[in-house]
């Protein structure tokens, strides 16, 4: 048997491997979601979830399109494992979406990943949480900023569609004239994403125009295909405007407020300690990499995300009924899963791409990177495993 036969059967194996890990991960979700929604008001398996259902199927508040699906859930006995279902089948195709992700970025890069590093980094992207202390902040969601979550269903239904839209956004990336059929994958993806919950496209959308001007002015693409790119986000902009509408219509009594630091400041013992917790890898893999900001596009793309995400979250407050809901946080969560996909880019282009010289000390950096990472990860699957045992995800 050859060499790249031999290859080949070992990558078959390894996906078929990595998509059992997935049913059994959805599988596991399946339980936790089935068991949130039993368990409404209990403190129990404690959710944003089961109020969401409510919401639409009690009090025919229908704010997301999720809402709809929980209507027609609710008609049938099984209503419940329904939804359940439904929202691990999204949290696990999270996972297969950031693969997709992470292969398409590192191939436009330049340097390819084996599938193994790949299928690990995409779990590994999907629970990594703050740099958890618990000195600093003995919980490990409440207190902290995170990019994963398991008790949210619009967060989670939304973070699925988002992954899809980065996916589909890179083929368009690289297309001097993009394809019909991308545009149109492109914008049913995104604007389903902002109907399920328009978060995404609060940070998105601005670093994506940043993108087309940035094409048009320094004549890097036509003019009538920057148009056509553009055009493509028209169907998004129209969902967040009836969404807005539903959540912050005249007759609601909701609004918006600048109020800098006011919603970061309101959860925690040490909030200026736990903002840098809850962004320490790609702080630390952005001290190392500042000049490529301005060399390397993907990498500066997921920075500035981040960097729409935390002004947002950081001078925007919310006024009336939903003032104390921090809701700006959704989006800053989004940014943040981006941040962390972009700092692991950048090491795994640093390893592949020899981007940093070899030595001992890069070495040294390269572990301690990598460390730091570890423990974002480690703390999201303890997390995780945490809310498997019944608890409150305040815990």
């Amino acid at each position: 048997m050859s060499e790249t036969s031999a290859e080949n059967i070992a990558n078959r194996r390894g996906f078929v491997f990595f998509l059992i890990s997935l049913i059994v991960y959805a599988g596991v979700c399946g339980y936790l979601y089935y068991n949130q929604l039993l368990n409404p008001v209990t403190g129990m398996f404690e959710a944003d979830t089961p109020v969401h259902v409510s919401m639409a199927v009690n009090d025919g508040f229908c704010y997301s399109l999720l809402s709809y699906v929980y209507v027609l859930c609710a008609k049938v006995s099984f209503g419940n494992i329904l939804i359940a279902s439904m929202l691990a089948l999204f949290t696990a195709g999270a996972v297969y979406i950031t693969y997709i992700m992470l292969d398409k970025a590192t191939l436009l890069a330049g340097f390819g990943l084996s599938d193994g590093l790949l299928f690990v980094s995409a779990y590994l992207l999907n629970f990594v949480m703050a740099f958890y202390v618990s000195a600093v902040n003995p919980q490990h969601y409440i207190g902290y900023q995170s990019a994963n979550m398991w008790h949210n269903s619009t967060y989670i239904g939304m973070r699925f569609f988002a992954i899809a839209v980065l996916c589909i956004y890179a083929d368009i990336y690289r297309e001097e004239k993009p394809r019909i059929k991308d545009l149109i994958v492109f914008a049913v993806l995104f604007a389903v994403s902002t109907l399920i919950k328009p978060s995404f496209t609060i940070v998105f959308g601005p670093v994506f125009v940043m993108e087309l001007l940035y094409d048009f002015l320094a004549k890097k693409h036509k003019f009538t295909h920057v148009l056509f790119k553009g055009l493509a986000a028209v169907p998004a902009l129209i969902s967040m405007f009836a969404v807005s509408t539903v959540m912050f219509g005249g007759e609601t009594g909701n609004g918006y407020a600048i109020r800098p630091f006011y919603e970061l400041s309101r959860r925690g013992t040490h909030p200026k300690v736990t903002l840098v917790l809850s962004i320490l890898f790609p702080l630390a893999v952005f001290m190392l990499h500042i000049k490529d900001f301005y060399k390397d596009r993907i990498y500066s793309f997921s920075l500035l995300m981040w960097l729409v995400g935390f002004l947002e979250v950081f001078l925007m407050a919310e006024t009336g009924d939903r003032s104390g809901d921090g809701n700006f946080f959704w989006g800053y969560s989004i940014a943040l899963f981006v941040a962390f996909a972009g700092a692991l880019y950048m090491i795994f282009k640093d390893l592949f791409a020899n981007a940093m010289l070899p030595g001992k000390v890069a070495i040294a950096v390269r572990a301690l990177l990598l460390g730091i990472f570890a423990w974002h990860a480690i703390g999201g699957i303890w997390y995780f495993t945490l809310l498997l045992t019944g608890v409150t995800y305040f815990v």
